[in-house]
């Protein structure tokens, strides 16, 4: 319930800064505010946004279900994110960065089990707080008076502080279990806004997961229905320098 709330002030805080920053853009004239802004060699700044996490489960096609475990399914998760950047100029249209941030997210999981001839529900349910290290490529268009969209993509480790507290659980209370490491791709589009003392950034980006997150060493008759587990996030960024 408090990530739905933050997430829910968080998105209207980006709809009201963006009808503020289209009624901005429009009327501003050449030469605009900071001209020479994106010529710096090195950039620093901060961000704060919103993800939504989703897990993509491939089902074990080469083991027969359990007798008892009808089916199950994944359910996505609304956190939050808060970091720094580091963004650094090799061309006038190329830019290199570096984000550390700590994500706060949530994992959810349900199976439909049968026992003694009648049906109930199983849950899982894992608190995500990653370490986050992304390093991302900024491709931009040509700045038009105080506004310039670009293009973003990238690579991600991800290193899970949740599991820290998971490892002093004992075994028997888990219905399976994810590893503490992720590599991911990210993908997406942001808008630079300029303004007469700093420069405002809105970005709309995908992580997808390049490595499967079940642990194969923790056998369950739970984690025999599934053959890999990935993970895939949609943030919304917002950017100050």
């Amino acid at each position: 319930m408090e990530n739905k709330k933050i997430f829910i002030l968080l998105l209207y805080f980006v709809v009201c800064m963006s009808c503020v920053f289209c009624k901005y853009i429009y009327a501003q004239t050449s030469p605009g505010n900071l001209p020479y802004y994106d010529n710096r060699a090195i950039r620093f700044g901060w961000y704060i946004g919103t993800n939504t996490l989703y897990t993509n489960i491939k089902d074990n096609k080469n083991l027969p279900y359990n007798d008892s475990i009808m089916s199950f399914n994944a359910h996505s998760g609304i956190g939050f994110q808060i970091g720094g950047m580091a963004d650094a100029r090799l061309f006038s249209f190329l830019h290199i960065r570096f984000l550390p941030n700590v994500v706060f997210a949530d994992r959810g999981f349900s199976f439909l089990v049968k026992k003694n001839n009648a049906l109930h529900t199983t849950k899982e349910n894992f608190e995500v707080i990653y370490l986050d290290l992304p390093i991302e490529a900024k491709i931009m268009a040509k700045r038009w008076h105080n506004f310039r969209p670009y293009l973003i993509g990238g690579v991600r480790y991800d290193y899970d502080l949740g599991s820290i507290r998971r490892k002093k659980i004992a075994d028997d209370e888990f219905l399976f279990k994810i590893n503490d490491t992720e590599l991911m791709y990210t993908l997406g589009v942001g808008f630079d806004f300029y303004f007469t003392f700093f420069k405002m950034s809105l970005e709309l980006k995908s992580a997808f997961g390049l490595t499967d997150v079940l642990n194969k060493e923790f056998k369950t008759v739970y984690a025999d229905c599934i053959e890999k587990m990935k993970t895939q996030m949609f943030y919304i960024n917002i950017i100050f320098q």
